[in-house]
């Protein structure tokens, strides 16, 4: 669609509100999503918009809890705090955040928790936002110990984060509207202006706590232009130095940082084929017909497939859905030499005349992922509509209408961004490769007895080490479905939940004749608070790469038989319900435990037991892995 009007924009916002006064906010607040997926509202209209959604979620109660989320920093916050709740809202997440007071970081950090009417709970994400004022000014006069002082500053308030909320930490880096008196060439030494914000920067970035994730400041106010993204005007009447345009364009960034450190990045690219990976209807022209490599259009479609395939060397998982006969649909990528993705490069492809949200609903079931982890490019606007409606879950590009801006289309999304990157990620595209044979394999075997038993699948079953902790805490924020009880912990929880003398955490890692799996487990046990022979568990979560292949039989066994060693008689286990993690409803019931009756009517989490002096272990087709090699030697 167009530019938003301020018109529209307005007439938008006036029906919510008529909405939410009838007494219809659910409605609204679809109304209100819809509408900023679309880019319908203004700028400053996109705050408006979140001053409405936050007073709804502000008086949520039920199963979905909003994610808590607290603004500090050294500049007036107010109107970022309502961008970045109708961002989210965009993207289907409610955030309830709050705003600290003008340069207020430490006293607010020191003081009580955070009110503002949102009770008393901790922040799950704490978002630093400087501004450099005076304290790094000083033309070319500037020495070392001003860098120093700003990084201190802002280390002392992520220390204070972690020990007084264990949240999460998105840290914003520092910019300037101008150049300042040293001009461009001098601002931009060691001993400028520009070149001292630029050392702090990576002194921050570098010394960020694990977890944590940096919005470069810089490169943001770069891409769009600092002429639009700041405001020197509101600055000296509000505190707040961003144009209406950069606080939509911070908030945007500042989403990525709590989606990267909360759910993780998306795991799946789901591209169309006719235009928008080539040029042009391969049916209609075959597979050299096809615009692609010569030209302005054939090179910006070949730009599009190499990010795309660069996606792929960091993890991201792509998968094709095309409305085409399906040999016509591959034929380009086997015989054209302009063709810069292969078929090797797609985790699952799908040519067929179905509608494309059928399409990748099974395509989500055959990677075995939630739809929530999906990102879909398409040129065609109906088949966008007709997947926003059918899948609300899977995030729709709006693609435009020239190739040449598919990649910067694709990169506004921010959906992939990330913490970090571990050795699972850049293995992630190969695995599904081998979890293609594994498919195949199990399509010709005669019972799934038989297919699991040539598999030949091995375990190892450890303590969380410090090496796994990274890839650890990444599981945790964003494993969903084979999750009992979704529980987020940080860097620092797992840390000291390790250092617990009766505590259990264990991390599983699977193979079988095809290869390794990697880390695909973790199993967190607590002592009960009640019962000292009792121990807990806190969390129990897998990749749904190795579900259904009893991995999960196996990984519980070893935690009973840990749990035994370390004196424990009875093993409490809790499942707490959300939207996602239905696949484990049985779970507990399934390796043998009884379900308890409810003490509070009102209870969310679901409770099972387990007598361990008297408990057999699960059956599993799993051997541990040093078993089996022993054997091969054998």
């Amino acid at each position: 669609m167009g530019s938003p009007t301020p018109e529209g924009s307005s007439a938008l916002l006036r029906a919510a509100t008529r909405l939410r006064k009838e007494g219809r906010a659910t409605e609204a607040l679809a109304q209100l999503r819809q509408a900023l997926q679309m880019g319908a509202f203004t700028a400053e209209d996109v705050a408006s918009a979140g001053r409405v959604i936050g007073a709804e979620i502000a008086q949520w109660s039920g199963e979905k809890r909003p994610l808590r989320v607290l603004l500090l920093g050294q500049c007036t916050l107010s109107w970022l705090k309502y961008a970045l709740t109708a961002i989210a809202w965009r993207h289907g997440q409610a955030l309830l955040v709050t705003d600290g007071g003008y340069d207020n970081v430490m006293q607010e950090l020191m003081g009580s928790l955070h009110g503002d009417g949102t009770g008393s709970e901790k922040p799950d994400i704490v978002a630093l936002v400087p501004w450099s004022g005076r304290r790094l000014d000083g033309g070319v006069r500037a020495t070392g110990a001003q860098v120093a002082d700003e990084v201190t500053f802002w280390e002392g308030a992520q220390k204070l984060i972690s020990e007084r909320f264990g949240a999460r930490i998105v840290q914003v880096g520092y910019d300037t509207m101008t150049p300042g008196a040293g001009g461009y060439h001098l601002s931009g030494g060691s001993l400028g202006h520009i070149g001292r914000l630029r050392q702090v920067n990576t002194e921050l970035r570098e010394r960020l706590a694990p977890g944590g994730y940096f919005v470069d400041l810089e490169q943001v106010a770069g891409a769009m232009g600092r002429e639009q993204f700041y405001s020197a005007r509101r600055h000296h009447w509000t505190k707040q130095p961003f144009s209406e345009v950069g606080i939509v364009r911070l908030a945007e960034h500042l989403y990525a940082g709590v989606r990267a450190t909360v759910t993780g990045p998306k795991k799946v690219l789901v591209l169309d084929l006719d235009n928008t990976v080539w040029g042009g209807v391969v049916g209609e022209t075959g597979p050299h017909g096809i615009t692609l490599g010569d030209g302005p259009d054939g090179e910006a479609f070949q730009a599009f497939q190499a990010y795309a395939r660069d996606l792929t060397t960091r993890g991201v998982l792509l998968a094709a859905a095309s409305k085409n006969n399906a040999a016509d649909a591959r034929e380009p990528f086997n015989v054209n030499r302009e063709m810069l993705l292969t078929l090797d490069h797609f985790a699952a492809f799908e040519a067929s005349w179905e509608p494309k949200s059928v399409t990748i609903a099974r395509i989500a079931k055959t990677l075995n992922l939630g739809l929530d982890s999906f990102v879909f490019f398409d040129d065609n606007p109906v088949e966008r509509a007709e997947v926003r409606h059918e899948l609300p879950d899977v995030e729709v590009v709006e693609v435009p209408s020239d190739p040449a801006d598919y990649v910067a289309a694709l990169e506004a999304g921010l959906w992939f961004e990330s913490t970090d990157l571990t050795d699972v990620d850049l293995q992630r595209v190969s695995q599904y490769a081998v979890e293609r044979t594994r498919r195949e394999l199990e399509q010709s075997a005669d019972s799934m007895e038989a297919y699991l038993q040539s598999l030949n699948l091995r375990a190892e079953v450890e303590p969380v080490t410090d090496a796994d902790a990274s890839r650890v805490v990444q599981l945790l924020a964003k494993t969903n479905q084979f999750n009992v009880t979704t529980r987020r912990h940080t860097h620092d929880n797992l840390t000291e939940l390790i250092a617990g003398p009766r505590s259990i955490a264990l991390t599983m890692r699977a193979f079988d004749r095809f290869g390794d799996y990697g880390l695909v487990a973790v199993m967190l046990g607590v002592a009960s608070d009640t019962d000292a022979a009792q121990i807990r568990v806190d969390t129990w979560l897998m990749s749904c790469r190795v579900i259904g292949r009893t991995f999960e039989q196996y990984m519980f066994g070893e935690f009973v038989k840990r749990s035994i060693t370390l004196g424990y008689t009875r093993l409490l286990g809790e499942y707490i319900p959300t939207q996602k993690n239905s696949l484990v409803e049985k779970l507990f019931t399934d390796v043998g435990c009884e379900r308890l009756e409810p003490e509070n009517p009102g209870e969310s989490s679901l409770w099972y037991a387990l007598d361990l002096l008297t408990a057999e272990l699960p059956a599993t087709s799993v051997l541990a892995a040093e078993k089996v090699a022993a054997n091969h030697g054998s």
